[in-house]
């Protein structure tokens, strides 16, 4: 058995816009070969963690490999290579000189980072403090010109991945794929079933975040410090607080860097909006006393899932310590992740770690449009296994009709108000009762062009269809039924009602229901 090396041109940076680079990820193979029963297994490793590292591909990797008869695929997916370099910006020695008086000239001659830290041991101690101030952060670097996306980019980069095995393996058992991760990693998997929630027959998440942990996205401007670096200096510990280079800001609203309420939702487990049924089944583990990500996060997280996928939940307790499988009471208790593995498919053995149908959203050639606001994340699957991720404006309107639409996914809600709309109005005229008519008629008006420009927003996902011709054809029988409004014809209203605007209203109802169907969110 032996591991395999690949590089993958990844997805486009769609939120910042950064050029990307190729990625590396590793395949690890059964001894017995690759057959129908064969299933996959994608290891996400965390914070601090790479997909080559020993442990990946010397001990975890083969070993889930060789037990559970799976293809392993581990990926250096982006913003992996965190902290490969220390750098003292102009924001970092503009605020030491500020808060603490030390010249620009006190950081000359560095060339390492034990030089930093030695100057920062001898600064602290001389000031008779333990720590810096928040306010002078200095930076880590991530590697290959990236950043922390914070879990977005990572798990299309491990979907964009999966889709790649998929077809270079295609006898792989597509029952039996899943998505394993700790800390960092685990949340990772856990977007990853979000963002692809039928393609998953397991997803393990040992001790991951649940949401935008800001402090790792805009450490500097909040104040909180994503690393923080213990340095012994003449045998006593000072600590040093790091940010990483990010671009995001929270402060200015006008930059195309700004970190928004759709940067949160997307990233966000607990929007009960993005969860679907699916037969993919959770298993996650937390500490009790996690000081990293958040338990009561977790405790909602699973309390959410429940309703839609099956759930097992483990709050690890001091008892629960068996120096094995859990070691610390603490962020990911050290957990063996070998033996957590094996502990799953205990678990899971009524199934097998197998789920019913082979159907995936690859296969299904699956759009999952996720609402997120003012933004619209739409997932596009292809039955070739690759996936395209789009942001849309969510257009807002100003309409009120019974229930008013807001998103894509209210559009056919909608057109069932606009029918209910249309059968007050002809009630009305019958009973020669012209009360509220008008007024009904011009929420039908502003309903019908708001459900336009919404199209309009998705229109290049939909297939080929006649919606045009019959929108064109209800838009004038409409313009019609105005004037005979202004005029209170009531009779011509009618025939015009019964005669043109209905049955053309109800062809173009049809159409959309025909072309949109296939793209809502259930």
């Amino acid at each position: 058995m032996g591991t395999l090396v690949y590089k993958i041109k990844p997805h486009a940076d769609i939120e910042l816009g950064f050029d990307r680079e190729e990625l590396d990820y590793y395949v690890t193979l059964p001894d017995s070969g690759v057959t129908e029963e064969t299933g996959l297994i994608l290891t996400i490793p965390g914070f601090g963690g790479l997909a080559n590292s020993s442990y990946q591909i010397e001990k975890l990797n083969p070993y889930l490999a060789e037990k559970y008869n799976c293809i392993v695929v581990s990926l250096n997916y982006f913003g992996i290579y965190r902290g490969t370099e220390t750098k003292l910006d102009d924001h970092f020695i503009h605020n030491m000189e500020t808060v603490y008086g030390v010249s620009s000239t006190y950081w000359h001659n560095i060339s390492s980072d034990n030089d930093f830290y030695t100057k920062v041991g001898e600064l602290l101690e001389s000031k008779g403090i333990s720590k810096l101030d928040h306010r002078c952060q200095p930076l880590k670097i991530t590697g290959r010109q990236e950043y922390q996306s914070f879990g977005f980019l990572p798990a299309l980069d491990n979907l964009t991945v999966l889709g790649e095995v998929l077809k270079n393996y295609p006898a792989i058992n597509k029952k039996k794929i899943i998505a394993y991760g700790s800390s960092y990693g685990g949340y990772i998997a856990m977007l990853c079933g979000k963002f692809a929630p039928h393609t998953f027959s397991v997803i393990i998440d040992n001790s991951g975040f649940s949401r935008s942990e800001m402090k790792y996205i805009v450490g500097r401007e909040i104040l909180e410090t994503d690393l923080a670096v213990t340095v012994n200096f003449h045998n006593k510990f000072y600590t040093v607080p790091f940010a990483y280079n990010n671009p995001w800001t929270i402060m200015d609203e006008t930059s195309r860097h700004y970190f928004g309420d759709s940067h949160k939702q997307i990233r966000n487990l607990l929007v009960r909006e993005h969860r679907v049924k699916s037969n993919t089944r959770y298993y996650i583990f937390h500490c009790e006393e996690d000081q990293i990500a958040s338990v009561e996060d977790k405790d909602k997280v699973t309390a959410l899932l429940i309703n839609y996928n099956s759930t097992y939940y483990k709050r690890v307790g001091m008892n629960d310590l068996d120096g094995a499988l859990f070691k610390t009471y603490a962020h990911a208790m050290d957990a063996s992740l070998r033996k957590l593995f094996d502990h799953v498919a205990e678990q899971d053995k009524e199934y097998g770690l197998v789920k019913e149908t082979s159907e995936n959203e690859f296969s299904n050639n699956e759009v999952n449009s996720l609402n997120c606001g003012i933004k619209n994340y739409v997932f596009n699957f292809k039955n070739d296994f690759t996936m395209n991720v789009t942001i849309t404006d969510n257009i807002k309107t100003e309409y009120n009709l019974i229930n008013s639409y807001q998103i894509m996914s209210k559009l056919l809600d909608v057109c069932e108000s606009i029918d209910e709309g249309f059968n007050f109005i002809v009630t009305k005229i019958a009973a020669r009762d012209y009360n509220e008519t008008f007024g009904v008629m011009q929420d039908i008006l502003d309903a019908h062009t708001a459900i336009n420009l919404q199209i309009d927003t998705f229109s290049r996902f939909l297939g080929e269809n006649n919606l045009r011709s019959v929108n064109e054809q209800f838009k004038n029988s409409l313009s019609m039924t105005v004037v005979h409004f202004n005029n209170e014809d009531w009779d011509l209203l009618d025939n015009q009602l019964s005669q043109q605007v209905i049955p053309y209203f109800l062809a173009w109802k049809k159409e959309l229901h025909h072309i949109i169907t296939p793209y809502i969110t259930h």
